[in-house]
């Protein structure tokens, strides 16, 4: 008589980085069996997608199947899993400039959605803003006057707010 075997069947997680722009996705070596638990890696690959933020993995590429979080355990069914990152658009923040009680003319428009952390130039008076009896000075962040004042073609950090910068 001999000893009869019957292989048992191992599944793999495949992971996808889903579009992004640098670094690699992470490698998991094992081969699960029906019934282990798997734990899910982290973006050891240090993936990154240019105005995202790696927000975990999901078993559909959309991110409309079964969300799994780094670190976070489940059990392997009978098929390999592929697991895809999932990626959060970063917030944007707007510089609008207001007129500031001028009489003719118009306020300049920019149409750039910055980041936090991102250098915004200040725009000069392209729109050729006058008001009677005064010159126009530049930029302030209060209609006052008593806030920050932006010289045109001058630099500033974009912060985690809109801007509304005054003319002056």
């Amino acid at each position: 008589l001999y000893a009869q075997w019957t292989l048992i069947p191992t599944y793999t997680v495949t992971y996808n980085s889903n579009g992004a722009s640098s670094g690699s996705a992470p490698t998991d070596p094992n081969a699960y069996r029906n019934g282990d638990t798997v734990t899910v890696l982290s973006n050891t690959g240090s993936m990154a997608l240019s105005g995202y933020t790696f927000a975990g993995w999901n078993t559909a590429l959309d991110g409309s199947g079964t969300q799994q979080a780094t670190g976070s355990t489940f059990t392997m069914g009978s098929s390999n899993v592929t697991l895809y990152a999932q990626w959060s658009a970063n917030p944007t923040y707007n510089v609008t400039y207001d007129d500031n009680g001028s009489d003719s003319g118009s306020v300049p428009t920019d149409s750039t959605a910055y980041q936090q952390g991102a250098t915004v130039t200040v725009l000069s008076n392209t729109g050729n803003l006058a008001r009677t009896g005064y010159s126009f000075t530049g930029w302030n962040t209060a209609a006052s006057g008593n806030g920050t004042s932006r010289a045109t073609g001058s630099t500033f950090t974009m912060g985690s707010s809109n801007v509304t910068l005054y003319a002056q």
